[in-house]
């Protein structure tokens, strides 16, 4: 008899705002072609440069808490007075079909993720160290203005994720895109090597 396909891999980005999870997985996915992005819905505004249905889905808070009753989120988070939440469409559709994801979702996201998916491969993004903060700091300003209470509210948040890093399977710096970008490629491809092996691998038999 011949046995199932197996479930394609989960992948899951995190980081703290500001990191640049976005910009690396961007530049990384030419050498994960197999790999699809999970559009994550939200409630915050749309930026200048966002994309609906690339980006993320743009909903408005009351579809959003419809969504969460109706069980159509794989996970869900608030986030700096926002929602977010990952459609269960865009992982079950693509993982029963031997297909891979990848979510670029907080840590909040990313534990809840791993309790659904104990095989998924979970990759937080860090600042170049000895500067979180101020590197921080400088790229969310660099992308958007905000106010500095909305700003030290995600610096705190920032803080307490790093400490969070040890519930992740790889680190990857993001002292530069390109170089993250290529380290990032080069795990996640190893990764799915060893479990190829291991597919592919005889049963042991008992003596």
């Amino acid at each position: 008899m011949q046995s199932a396909e197996p479930l394609g891999m989960v992948l899951v980005i995190s980081g703290p705002s500001g990191v640049g999870k976005d910009t690396v997985w961007k530049s990384a996915q030419p050498c994960l072609p197999t790999f699809s992005r999970a559009i994550t819905c939200t409630t915050r505004e749309r930026r200048q440069h966002e994309v609906e249905g690339r980006d993320y889905y743009f909903v408005p808070q009351d579809e959003f808490a419809r969504m969460i009753k109706a069980n159509e989120l794989v996970e869900h988070a608030e986030v700096h007075g926002n929602f977010y939440g990952v459609p269960n469409r865009s992982i079950f559709e693509r993982i029963n079909n031997s297909r891979d994801v990848v979510c670029v979702i907080d840590v909040q996201g990313a534990m809840k993720i791993r309790n659904l998916f104990p095989t998924a491969v979970l990759v937080f993004i860090m600042p170049p160290k000895g500067h979180e903060s101020e590197v921080l700091a400088q790229r969310i300003l660099g992308r958007q203005w905000v106010e500095q209470a909305e700003l030290e509210t995600r610096l705190q948040t920032a803080s307490w994720e790093l400490t969070q890093v040890h519930l992740y399977d790889f680190l990857v710096v993001n002292d530069n895109v390109e170089r993250a970008s290529n380290e990032l490629c080069l795990m996640v491809n190893q990764e799915k090597e060893r479990r190829a092996r291991r597919l592919e691998a005889p049963p042991e038999t008992e003596a």
